[in-house]
């Protein structure tokens, strides 16, 4: 089994745009303000590192553009943030995905959760507050809710790549492309008999 699927693979692309399609719609539409204008919370999250998991860094990236583009259009915040969060969010567990071989591990989910906090919850969150707020308490205060509820979504992310993506799309979308099928092999053989 690939750890990434493979760029040209159409159930990948397909997964990567029904995970952004449904990521901007729920970005945009399901939300709680905690801080207006600042801070919301949002299953969105859930989309952005999904498509990381599923697809690595290019799969985090793209989805998490296109699921931040749901929280920019939304104006519950800055709009710069829910862009930039919500590709954060894609690299973080893209990252992961992208350099640990095994899927089930232990190890591998609790990277999965720390690097989609710090790297999608923590990092932009502190970035970009630091523009608009003086006062690093509270700019760290806005930064650690945003890292706890993506510590939550990355969870939850794991939970449906494993228990519903992975068996209905996995032999799909994980092929090893190293490895040959005896179909194949068997008819190549008859053909040059």
């Amino acid at each position: 089994m690939s750890n990434i699927p493979d760029l040209r693979n159409t159930v990948f692309i397909t997964t990567l745009a029904m995970l952004g399609a449904i990521g901007i719609v729920v970005r945009t539409f399901i939300q709680i303000t905690v801080i207006p204008g600042l801070v919301v919370l949002t299953p969105g999250f859930l989309f952005s590192l999904l498509g990381g998991i599923v697809g690595g860094i290019p799969g985090g990236i793209i989805v998490g553009v296109i699921t931040g583009m749901g929280g920019a259009l939304s104006g519950t915040e800055v709009p710069i943030l829910p862009i930039i969060g919500n590709i954060c969010l894609g690299l973080g567990s893209g990252i992961v995905v992208q350099y640990r071989k095994e899927r089930d591990s232990w190890i591998y989910g609790v990277l999965v959760i720390l690097c989609g906090g710090i790297i999608g919850g923590f990092i932009p969150s502190m970035t970009i507050f630091a523009s608009l707020v003086e006062s690093i308490e509270v700019i760290a205060f806005y930064a650690s809710i945003d890292m706890l509820q993506a510590f939550l979504w990355a969870a939850v992310a794991i939970t449906v790549e494993r228990y519903m993506i992975r068996p209905l799309l996995g032999s799909y979308l994980y092929v090893d492309r190293t490895a040959t099928l005896p179909e194949l092999d068997a008819e190549e053989g008859s053909t040059n008999d």
